[in-house]
């Protein structure tokens, strides 16, 4: 299991993909975390390896220690100007020394790939996923396809994305294997351990990004703000897609606004089941009422039928099809979880 401890970059995607090529399960790493979250998630996660910006290279100092399974540290360096770790290897002479063969390994579909959730209902939890499955539920794949041929097939290579949100969250990088799914190209902004909006804007305009994702209000606001003053050209943009919190009513009327001809999305997921709803933006903006799509469910408070359309009964929303396969070392939230 490989430790992804750093802001978005490109280290952060090819992390993954050379975990994923080697037959490794990367999973992510909340750079906020003070030492003893950081010490229980790798503790929990029975991390490997690890791949850390030098910014956080002290709170990583702190646990290591407690972190025994810990193997290989690659350290990625920054304007920190921190010293590489004891025993860590800087990340680009890790690259420069290493073979250029594929490793020696067959891939299979049913090795994992492994999101950690943020935490906030509890402890951060492992949520284990085929990659067979991430591909088409995470990654967006589309779920007709028979072989790996198709999708390259399928790919129309014009979709030109800037994920502004951490990579450490599963929407970040999600979008960003979507992209390279559909065949396209992954922008990351210059300043990427803030929300810097002059630099979200001059970054589309200076590679004519065709997609934006965003996360609710905590990012629109100031996009917003910047875009009323700054002399910027969103006009490349075709989409905007926010996801993991609330967008408004009133602030998706003033993307609407100054984005004529831009399709804005509400996009509903979890860690645990991929993406699963989406709220288009045509006309009258609204917040809130997502239409049902395949393999989605409305189900009774306790779980025992599926809700009819009207029933005046709150439910839950449920997704069936290609899920995650639980928790990593938890098995009674998993059966929770997943019914």
């Amino acid at each position: 299991h490989l430790a992804i401890y750093l802001h978005n970059g490109n280290e952060y995607l090819e992390c993954m993909l050379g975990a994923f090529k080697a037959r490794v399960a990367p999973f992510n790493v909340n750079y906020r975390y003070v030492a003893d979250e950081l010490r229980y998630l790798l503790r929990d996660a029975g991390a490997r390896a690890i791949v850390v910006q030098s910014a956080f290279a002290p709170t990583l100092a702190e646990v290591l220690p407690d972190v025994p399974s810990l193997q290989v540290i690659l350290q990625v360096p920054d304007a920190s100007g921190h010293d590489l770790l004891p025993g860590a290897r800087w990340y680009e002479d890790a690259l420069a020394s290493a073979s250029p063969q594929r490793p020696s390994v067959a891939w299979s579909p049913d090795d994992l790939y492994i999101l950690y959730t943020g935490g906030t209902t509890g402890m951060p939890k492992g949520v284990l996923w085929r990659n067979g499955d991430a591909l088409t539920e995470c990654f967006g794949a589309p779920r007709d396809v028979s072989d790996l041929a198709s999708v390259v097939a399928a790919a129309s290579g014009t979709l030109r994305s800037l994920p502004a949100p951490p990579f450490m969250h599963g929407a970040g990088h999600w979008i960003a294997f979507r992209t390279w799914t559909d065949g396209g190209c992954v922008f990351v902004q210059s300043r990427p351990d803030r929300l810097d909006p002059a630099d979200i804007w001059s970054t589309i305009e200076r590679e004519r990004a065709s997609f934006l994702l965003i996360v609710g209000d905590a990012f629109a606001r100031p996009l917003l703000d910047e875009l009323e003053t700054a002399a910027s050209d969103p006009s490349s943009l075709s989409g905007v897609l926010s996801g993991g919190a609330a967008l408004s009513t009133r602030l998706k009327a003033e993307l609407a606004q100054q984005l004529p001809t831009t399709m804005i999305v509400d996009g509903l997921g979890s860690s645990e089941a991929g993406g699963q709803l989406s709220l288009v933006t045509a006309g009258t903006a609204t917040t809130g009422t997502f239409p049902l799509a395949p393999y989605n469910h409305v189900l009774s408070s306790d779980l025992d039928r599926v809700l009819a359309a009207g029933d005046d009964e709150l439910g839950w929303l449920a997704k069936s099809g290609n899920l995650a396969l639980g928790y990593l070392g938890d098995p009674d939230k998993t059966r929770r979880t997943y019914p």
